[in-house]
């Protein structure tokens, strides 16, 4: 989940990774065992939505789309949406709870 009162952009990426359908289980348990991966949706012909979650501190997503490309049985691995929050209003709680944008 998304924390907008976080200090550092956080970065999301929806990505479709095509497996061979006999292997697109145990591809799906690797995926979601990667930290900040989830695999949200699995078709029986091989076809997973699986998005991809991490902060510029944190390895970035393009390194964690590479890795994930290359597992065995893994076909391809394609980025299909791209956001991060970098460019959002500077925003702080204020003593009372509530948030203050900038």
């Amino acid at each position: 989940m998304i924390n907008l009162l976080e200090e550092d952009p956080v970065h999301i990426a929806g990505v479709l990774v095509k497996a061979f359908p006999q292997n697109i289980q145990a591809v799906a348990e690797k995926l979601n065992a990667l930290p900040g991966t989830e695999v949200h949706e699995v078709s029986n012909e091989g076809s997973m939505v699986v998005t991809v979650e991490a902060t510029d501190k944190e390895k970035n997503v393009v390194d964690i789309i590479t890795k994930l490309s290359v597992f065995e049985g893994v076909l391809d691995a394609s980025l299909i949406f791209h956001h991060n929050d970098a460019g959002l209003v500077p925003h702080a709680k204020n003593n009372d709870g509530k948030i203050n944008f900038k």
